[in-house]
Order: C-alpha cells, then sequence, then structure tokens
C-alpha cells in the first residue's frame, strides 16, 4: 500500500515500502540520471565507443521512463522480480558498452544489496537474486570481453554488495518487527488482533487515493454479528470475546493479503478489499458468511449482516464510503430491497467521519 512519508518515520515495512510512490519515483529517477549521464559520456571525446553507450542510455532511458509511469509493483509479482533484474543485467551491459574503461560502471552493482532488501521479504529470493546478479556481473569477464581492470573491480565490489545487501536485510527486520510492536499498540485491536479504528481510517484513505491514481474500483465491508447481546447475556463475556476473536480470524482466513481487517468496536468489523469490485466484493461476502457459520457459537443462535460499498461507483471519500456500507448493512438487517439504499453525494463527504460510535 502506498503510504504518506510521515507513515515512512512512524513504521517501517518493506510491503508498504515497496509500493511508496516516492520511494519508486527515487527507483525510476535513478534510471533517468544514469542514462543523462552514459549519454553526457558518449558525447565526450574520451576514446569510448559512443555509439554502445548512445544505445546504452536509451535503453535506460526506456526503463526509466517505464517506471516512472506506472505504479509500484507488489513485493511477490512478476514485475517485482523484473525490476530487481533490470538493475543487475543493466550494470552488466554498461560494463561491456564502457570498454575499454568497464570498472565505470560496476559502481552501479552496490543498488542491488540496498534495493533487493527494501523489495523482497523471502530470504530465500533475496539470496537467489544476489546470486544471479554475481553471474550477470561476472559472465562479461568469463566470455572474455571485458579488460582486466573490470574483472578485478568486480571481484572488489561483487562481495561488497553482498555485505551491503546483508546489511540492510538485517537492519530492516530489526525496524520491521518494531514498528508491529508498535502497530500492535497503536493500530490494532487488543482483543482480536486485527485493525482498529485509527488503522481504519488510514487505509482507507490511503488505498482511495491510490485507486483513484490506477483507476480501479476498490470496496470496503460493513458486518456486525446479529445475536451478540444475548450470547453476552446467557453465556458470558468471556465466551463473547472468545466468539470475537473467531470471527477475525474467519475474516483473515477469507481475507487476501493485500486486504484490511478492522474491528470498529463491540461486535462490528470492516474489510477493505483492495481492487474489487462489487460483484467480486459480492462474492467475499458469501464466502465470509460461510466461514462464520462455522463457528461454534455455544449453543445461540448467530448470524451477520453485511453491507457493500465501492469506489468511485457510490462514492469517493472514505468517510462517505464508509456511510454508504453502513447504511446497506441496516438494510441487509432489516431485509429491506437492496435499490431501495443510494449512493450519498460525495460533495457531502465534509460532514461524515469515518469514525462511528461503538
Amino acid at each position: 500500500m502506498s503510504i504518506a512519508p510521515s507513515n515512512l518515520v512512524a513504521r517501517v515495512s518493506r510491503r508498504e515500502l515497496a509500493l511508496n510512490r516516492y520511494v519508486w519515483l527515487s527507483t525510476g529517477g535513478m534510471f533517468a540520471l544514469f542514462a543523462v549521464s552514459v549519454a553526457v559520456i558518449g558525447a565526450l571525446p574520451l576514446g569510448l565507443d559512443s555509439q554502445k553507450l548512445w544505445i546504452l542510455a536509451a535503453g535506460l532511458g526506456v526503463v526509466a521512463a517505464m517506471y516512472l509511469r506506472t505504479e509500484p509493483p507488489p513485493i511477490g509479482s512478476p514485475y517485482n522480480h523484473l525490476v530487481l533484474a533490470s538493475v543487475y543485467v543493466g550494470t552488466s551491459v554498461a560494463m561491456v558498452a564502457f570498454q575499454p574503461g568497464g570498472s565505470a560502471a560496476i559502481g552501479a552493482a552496490m543498488f542491488i544489496g540496498p534495493l533487493t532488501a527494501v523489495r523482497l521479504i523471502d530470504r530465500r529470493e533475496i539470496a537467489a537474486h544476489y546470486t544471479l546478479a554475481t553471474a550477470a556481473l561476472m559472465t562479461p569477464a568469463a566470455l572474455g570481453i571485458v579488460d582486466r581492470a573490470t574483472v578485478l573491480a568486480g571481484l572488489t565490489v561483487i562481495p561488497a554488495m553482498w555485505v551491503l545487501g546483508a546489511c540492510c536485510v538485517i537492519v530492516l527486520e530489526a525496524a520491521e518487527a518494531q514498528g508491529e510492536e508498535l502497530e500492535g499498540l497503536v493500530r490494532r485491536d487488543p482483543l482480536t488482533g486485527v485493525g482498529n479504528r485509527r488503522l481504519l481510517s488510514e487505509k482507507l484513505t490511503e488505498e482511495i487515493q491510490r485507486h483513484g491514481r490506477v483507476r480501479r474500483p476498490l470496496s470496503i465491508l460493513a458486518l456486525d454479528l446479529n445475536g451478540f447481546k444475548n450470547l453476552n447475556d446467557t453465556v458470558g463475556h468471556a465466551a463473547g470475546d472468545e466468539l470475537l476473536r473467531d470471527v477475525a480470524a474467519a475474516l483473515e482466513r477469507v481475507a487476501r493479503p493485500q486486504d484490511v481487517v478492522v474491528r470498529q468496536g463491540g461486535d462490528e468489523f470492516c474489510v477493505i478489499l483492495t481492487e474489487t469490485s462489487a460483484e467480486h466484493a459480492e462474492r467475499f461476502a458469501n464466502a465470509i458468511r460461510a466461514s462464520l457459520a462455522q463457528i461454534d457459537t455455544h449453543g445461540a443462535t448467530i448470524s451477520t449482516g453485511i453491507g457493500i460499498a465501492s469506489f468511485p461507483k457510490d462514492a469517493v471519500h472514505g468517510g462517505v464510503l464508509l456511510h454508504v456500507a453502513d447504511e446497506r448493512l441496516r438494510e441487509n438487517k432489516s431485509a429491506a430491497p437492496p435499490s431501495t439504499v443510494t449512493a450519498v453525494d460525495p460533495s457531502q463527504s465534509a460532514n461524515i467521519s469515518v469514525y462511528k460510535s461503538a
């Protein structure tokens, strides 16, 4: 998920750093800077093959434009792996293009370690990319198409790349662990472990901004438990707390890794479904009903009402979108026809808060 700069300081998360637009623009800007630098070097009378350098500059410019015009890919996506591969493949090509001064390009390899540490989580995948980077950087030397100085530079820089990358992984993992502990105190519900209202407010605003840029739908589900008060009164609050934990766990099983599950208070929950239309959100709602039906309710009769609202069809503001979902939840509970609820005018968004009373 894309995050604001202030959140970068508050909590370090590689999943969020990978989706952060500022970090992504910096990556594209790096390729653009390399493209300009190579073009300038190619124009200078340095005894290098200007044609090769201009071709390299053009290729770097295409990569920079592609990155600057697209949204950052999430961790685990094929595009994300392609981004990492472009760094060490591009460096290897640059070593050849800069001959007989290929060692001038090897310095770009130092960027591989930090970038891979930020854009990957699985240590095995990180090690795999470092191994592939090592192979790519040593291939020109193995083929005998670079000078001796470039070979020696590679033998010096590659171990440093591994060490720098490993240090970045260790630091990021430690920062993430501390961030998760902090988020557990600030943005997590202490009873169920899912998000709280603060997380709902932040994520709903962030996701609407991101989905507006990529022009894709976003849906939210609002739900509560019918009969929860009777269970508390007859079986006890301990059983009620256990049921809430079971409901939260069931919602997280149905939700995807990129979705957000939140307990708003009492027996009220909300799920943010990223890049999901209203039609697909209805399928999620059916899956949630099926999952909740399997929970042990201590003999009490427990059912759930679910309200669905989608961006931008129903509203373009988080508070309004949540209001629409709540209205449809009430409609669902009263068994009124779905057509009786209409979306609120987005212009009213300033008067509606994303928070509700518990």
